[in-house]
């Protein structure tokens, strides 16, 4: 039978995963490029446009900042469901591949969520290809 809070932690993470698939897929994280014809615009308008195109980028990095933040937050309550269950443990060796895999998963929670951090902060330049691998491995996670 499971207890009240494992049933939060499975409704948590499931609203998670609904605001992942839902709202944040890769679609989402293409900056905007604006026209190819900048050059040929007077100066005013060059400037509308540029400024357009930060907006654009910018707006596109806090998506991208909230979906790896959302992805870390479900990688940490899995490994959170997994420690409050009782593992039978077949032997020593098994016990340390446990906590070695519990601890990859931690440590991959840390890694998207200083990703979130780095991409607010305009660091992160490895966005585009590493959005689609991120989701593929969530996805993956949690099949």
């Amino acid at each position: 039978m499971k207890t009240t809070e494992m049933l939060e932690l499975e409704r948590a993470l499931h609203s998670i995963e609904l605001i992942l698939a839902a709202r944040y897929g890769d679609h989402e994280f293409a900056p905007w490029s604006g026209p190819t014809n900048l050059g040929e615009l007077p100066p005013p308008a060059q400037q509308v446009v540029l400024r357009r195109v930060e907006e654009a980028n910018k707006a596109s990095q806090e998506r991208a900042a909230i979906h790896f933040c959302l992805t870390s937050a479900a990688r940490l309550l899995t490994v959170t469901q997994l420690l409050m269950t009782e593992p039978v443990y077949r032997s020593p060796e098994h016990h340390a591949r446990r906590l070695r895999e519990l601890v990859d998963e931690i440590r991959a929670g840390a890694r998207s969520a200083h990703r979130a951090a780095l991409m607010l902060l305009g660091q992160d330049a490895g966005l585009a290809g590493s959005v689609d691998g991120a989701a593929q491995q969530a996805a993956g996670r949690n099949t």
